[in-house]
């Protein structure tokens, strides 16, 4: 009888399947909760059985990839699949266009630095954002006036439900400021299994946001403006290594050209930008102003040093996070007027909030 590969390859991902996996290691806040069911996909192959697996149990799928832009906040029922889809290709084409194809599971920083070293344009303001490139179109990330919109062609997509693989272009994904259908109408519909950028030989070096050009030594150039980035960054945000966090956890709002002129009025200082009809604000400095900045509870806080940050000093659990977080946004909505919005996605939603439950009390030591 002739060995059928094809079975064989279907058992062993299935077998490859294990139960009741704490997640501590796969985001980067470290909150332990764990995994009903839990695997890692490594091909394109391997991802369609056990999206198949899951089906035919009707179990839910949870598609997780650095885990930095993620706040787990109890344990996850069905499914939980680590993305770790892997590969990189180019196409140059006549004139200065490269058509730059990436898997989903590869780090988004790995990425931009193999675009310098080639010297494509397009991504340097990107550099040293944490996470996985399959989680860069869902959340639009975007740093120094560009969001990765700019830059991309289309995606390639799984159906979790029918297993067909096919590609979407860009200008159908619904990108918003930190947002697309991935979030919203796609969500749980369709996983992203590979992207598409087109970069530039040759192109003008946008510094004119977040006072880039001020840090950039010397004449600018395609490697100074990816270092300069790493540098500020570096300076400002805590690596997820050293100090559990998720990068920033709140959206800077928008606000109209009538809200923003009477919050000025009152902070002249208030650190904004033109967007679209109205202003974006900088959370990071909405909430240091307030006093948040280097605040402590129980095992959680406010990163020191850029208050844009929420960071895990010590818990296992989500709790006192979203306590933290609650009394954030409560403290911002009275004292200008602003809702603030968090950034990272929640898995799975609390129907309760943790912060009518607990008692608070913010300190400035641990």
């Amino acid at each position: 009888m002739p060995f059928n590969t094809e079975v064989s390859f279907t058992h062993k991902v299935e077998e490859s399947i294990q139960k009741n996996v704490s997640l501590a290691a796969y985001n980067t806040f470290r909150f332990s909760y764990q995994a009903e069911y839990f695997a890692v996909a490594e091909t394109l192959e391997s991802l369609k059985v056990l999206l198949a697996w899951a089906n035919r149990l009707d179990i839910k799928v949870t598609i997780i990839g650095g885990g930095s832009n993620l706040l787990i906040s109890n344990d996850i029922s069905g499914l939980v699949i680590i993305n770790r889809l892997a590969g990189m290709k180019a196409r140059e084409h006549l004139g200065d266009l490269v058509s730059f194809t990436v898997a989903a599971g590869e780090t988004w920083h790995n990425v931009v630095e193999h675009a310098i070293e080639q010297e494509w344009y397009g991504i340097e303001n990107l550099a040293l954002i944490p996470g996985t490139i399959g989680a860069a179109p869902v959340q639009n990330i975007g740093a120094y006036g560009v969001e990765i919109k700019d830059v991309l062609a289309r995606v390639q997509v799984i159906d979790q439900t029918t297993g067909d693989v096919y590609w979407v272009n860009a200008r159908d994904c619904g990108f918003a400021y930190r947002d697309s259908h991935f979030k919203g109408k796609w969500k749980n519909k369709l996983i992203i299994t590979s992207v598409e950028l087109t970069l530039k030989k040759h192109a003008d070096l946008l510094l004119s946001y977040g006072g880039l050009a001020n840090r950039v030594e010397g004449e600018p150039s395609l490697k100074k403006v990816f270092e300069t980035v790493c540098k500020v960054r570096q300076e400002k945000l805590p690596n997820p290594s050293e100090l559990a966090n998720a990068g920033s956890f709140f959206k800077n709002p928008i606000v109209s050209s009538e809200q923003h002129d009477e919050l000025k009025k009152r902070f002249p200082n208030l650190v904004s930008f033109p967007f679209e009809s109205g202003f974006k604000l900088a959370a990071g400095w909405l909430i240091d102003q307030a006093g948040w900045k280097g605040k402590k509870y129980q095992g959680v806080g406010v990163y020191d040093k850029q208050a844009l940050v929420l960071v895990n000093y010590s818990e296992e659990n989500a709790a006192p996070l979203m306590v933290l977080e609650a009394q954030i946004k409560e403290s911002i909505l009275d004292l200008y007027g602003v809702e603030l919005e968090r950034e990272p996605v929640e898995f799975p939603v609390l129907v309760n909030n943790p912060a009518s439950e607990l008692s608070f009390k913010v300190d400035g030591e641990a």
